[in-house]
């Protein structure tokens, strides 16, 4: 009896320790800004507007954490009022269904990891063009951002949001338990294992609302060789030029769809989850993981000829160079 008790007792803890935080909706906020301030002149309506929500979001709204000039930022923020009436019925019907699934989508996570411990503090808000989903470093704190903008924009309007909501929590999830990892292959793992993660806990998901649309991943799917030797052929780099076309919008190799990195770490989770529990995979270290995913790459690549090699490495920082910085704002991690 004393034992079940104890059991019990553990069991209530856990529970208690992964309580879902509420989700702080600041998406009327910036409504209530924008309409109590139209008549006001740009100077003091964008003072007010940082004012009121530094006092919601200490940092999130600051020119410095995106590397802008404070005149480029009050401009960036007095456009977003510009273009709101554009986007304002969306936007508020986005918000106001996201935010039940996003609270679906927690309870549903920590069923599936009860030991993921204190979720972070969870934002939904206008994020001024800057994301659609995330996690952001603010005055020493990781919070989970979710931008009801970049939702209403670059989301289907019908789109069930747990799936993304979920990779998102993912992340939260598998960056304390696989840190210190840093080259092209740690992005394919976490990325890959992610989706993969939506993907099961969302069986009946569309895909685009996993963020692979059907066409480019029967793409990959068809063909993975040429996805797979670009991911060899640079396997542990940590530049800029090759994660960018393989893992942002607006940017790709030839041949390959946009993100294609996300398409071809969801092949390698499939396959190497096959007869393992993905709970158990996501304690994986960076030593233990690299090894079956360069061997799982390599089954997948075949032979990469050093001529090919060469013109994927090449073509990576080519298509860096006439990315697009609207479409590189996409995605996430």
């Amino acid at each position: 009896m004393a034992r079940i008790f104890i059991v019990l007792l553990a069991s209530i803890w856990l529970v208690a320790a992964a309580a879902p935080p509420a989700i702080i909706d600041l998406t009327s906020d910036y409504a209530r800004i924008y309409e109590a301030t139209r008549d006001v002149p740009k100077a003091e309506r964008v003072a007010r507007f940082k004012a009121e929500m530094a006092r919601r979001i200490p940092g999130f709204y600051e020119a410095k954490r995106r590397g802008w000039s404070g005149a480029e930022y009050d401009d960036l923020i007095d456009r977003s009022f510009a273009r709101f009436p554009a986007i304002e019925v969306a936007f508020k019907a986005r918000a106001a269904a996201v935010a039940g699934q996003l609270a679906g989508a927690q309870a549903d996570f920590i069923r599936t990891f009860p030991d993921i411990g204190a979720l972070p503090p969870t934002y939904l808000l206008h994020s001024l063009g800057e994301m659609d989903g995330g996690t952001r470093d603010l005055g020493g704190r990781t919070v989970l951002v979710f931008g009801a903008d970049q939702i209403a924009k670059i989301h289907r309007a019908d789109a069930d949001e747990r799936p993304f909501f979920e990779h998102e929590l993912f992340h939260v999830y598998h960056e304390a338990r696989f840190k210190g990892c840093k080259g092209l292959w740690c992005s394919l793992w976490e990325e890959g294992f992610a989706t993969y993660v939506a993907a099961t806990l969302n069986p009946a998901a569309k895909p685009d609302e996993l963020l692979m649309p059907a066409a480019d991943l029967a793409a990959i799917k068809a063909d993975p060789v040429a996805a797979a030797c670009a991911v060899l052929a640079n396997f542990g780099s940590t530049k800029e030029s090759d994660y960018r076309p393989l893992f942002t919008g607006g940017s790709h190799l030839p041949g390959l769809p946009e993100r294609a990195g996300y398409f071809l770490g969801f092949l390698v989770m499939q396959q190497l989850a096959a007869g393992r529990e993905i709970v158990a995979m996501a304690q994986w270290s960076p030593p233990k993981a690299k090894p079956l995913v360069r061997a799982t790459l390599e089954r997948m690549a075949g032979t990469c000829g050093p001529r090919q090699s060469r013109v994927l490495r090449r073509t990576s920082s080519d298509a860096v160079a006439s990315a697009s910085p609207a479409g590189a704002e996409r995605v996430r991690s």
